[in-house]
């Protein structure tokens, strides 16, 4: 039967698969498309997920952070040195303000630009601690203005001690002072208590007894289990424990303050403590308020590899997905501003508007919502918890005159 119905069905045969081979083109580049996607998607997702984990989440890592010695020092006097300028100098050492530059053996800060010019900048120098560097030795600019420990870095006596907290014993700085007030300072993710260095000689001359804490998975602190930082989902506990030891030593209230992740462990301190009624006051220096965010806008500002594109938002998110499936992040947890109408204390707010690191609207949505409660301080082109280095005098005097309205 070589026909049917008067239909050759050879020729037949022959146009039905015509027909259906532009469909299965279309099919085969969709299945491609898919594939492509998932391992974009699969691996690309993985690969900054583990760019999550070296640069935000690895306790391990952030302890192994060492200074970049990458500045040549090309001249030097007793009150001024000359640094040469390269496309990796940090911005910096070229900004106005106050800023710590250290070198091996050394350590001191500079000020007033004297004179400048493409290849090279000379700056007011005054040495704090060690001997004055070499010419040709490396050195490095940061916003850390002073170094090692009060001390060394004003002449103020301190006593190390260690407060009991939910893993162990947590290495600390105090500082005596004459008021029942204490100040409690905690850094950010940088593990450093060098973050509260630029407050010691305010507090210090106001009569507040200081406590400069340490949190789990900081040097010489107890690690956690996971040995992962939380950005204040358990840190608070510390705090906790360290805001107990201030009053079971003779404070009647306390006055906190965070910078950068230290800031999130005080506002959710601030919100799961029972001890929150004690703090009188609160001061935020660049606080990371919602994690999610914060990733967002480290993530923007990044390319992916080989292409050199901006790395999309559709990515990003893959990342913080499998993030929160390999290493437990629970990021809505981590936005503290979703209730931030339970913060109940007066809160002095600090923030770079060029800051690289934590999103300056995060800030500005907290003084937004709490207007009454906020003292919001913006600096105009200062980096992450530079606000200090580009205004000494009136970082200075704000923070006395808040504190000084806020303690008994």
């Amino acid at each position: 039967m070589a026909q049917r119905s008067g239909v050759d069905l050879k020729e037949w045969n022959r146009s039905k698969s015509k027909a259906s081979t532009p469909f299965r083109i279309f099919r085969g580049l969709i299945v491609l498309v898919v594939i492509l996607g998932l391992l974009f998607y699969g691996a690309g997702g993985w690969y900054f997920s583990d760019k999550l984990y070296t640069l935000a989440l690895s306790g391990k890592a952030r302890r192994d952070l060492t200074p970049t010695y990458n500045i040549t020092v090309t001249k030097v006097t007793p009150v001024s040195i000359t640094l040469a300028v390269n496309p990796n100098s940090p911005p910096q050492e070229s900004h106005s303000g106050t800023w710590g530059i250290g070198w091996s053996g050394g350590y001191g800060d500079i000020t007033t630009i004297l004179s400048e010019s493409p290849t090279s900048i000379t700056r007011t120098f005054t040495l704090i601690t060690g001997a004055d560097p070499k010419v040709g030795q490396k050195a490095d600019v940061s916003g850390y203005a002073y170094p090692d420990n009060p001390k060394v870095a004003f002449g103020i006596n301190y006593q190390k001690v260690d407060y009991n907290g939910p893993l162990g014993k947590y290495p600390s700085w105090f500082i005596p002072g004459t008021k029942n007030t204490w100040a409690i300072t905690v850094h950010g993710n940088g593990m450093t208590r060098l973050d509260g260095m630029t407050a010691v000689p305010v507090l210090h001359k106001l009569g507040l007894p200081i406590l400069m804490i340490t949190y789990r998975n900081d040097p010489g602190a107890p690690e956690s289990k996971s040995d992962l930082l939380r950005y204040g989902l358990t840190e608070w506990q510390d705090l906790q424990a360290a805001v107990n030891y201030a009053l079971s030593h003779g404070a009647a209230h306390v006055v906190l303050l965070g910078y950068s992740m230290g800031g999130g462990i005080v506002t959710n301190f601030l919100y799961r403590s029972p001890l929150a009624n004690k703090v009188s006051a609160t001061v935020l220096d660049a606080p990371m308020l919602n994690f999610s965010a914060t990733v967002n806008y480290g993530a923007a500002q990044m390319d992916l590899p080989l292409i050199g594109i901006p790395l999309p938002q559709s990515l990003t998110d893959v990342a913080k997905w499998i993030s929160s499936w390999r290493y437990g992040v629970k990021w809505n947890q981590l936005n503290f501003l979703a209730k931030d109408r339970q913060l109940h204390c007066p809160i002095l707010l600090f923030q770079g508007l060029a800051d690289k690191t934590v999103p300056a609207y995060t800030s500005s949505q907290l003084a937004k919502d709490r207007p009454r409660l906020v003292t919001y301080i913006t600096t105009k082109g200062a980096g992450h918890l530079e606000s200090w280095n580009f205004h000494p005098k009136r970082y200075d005097s704000e923070l006395s005159s808040f504190l000084s309205s806020h303690i008994s």
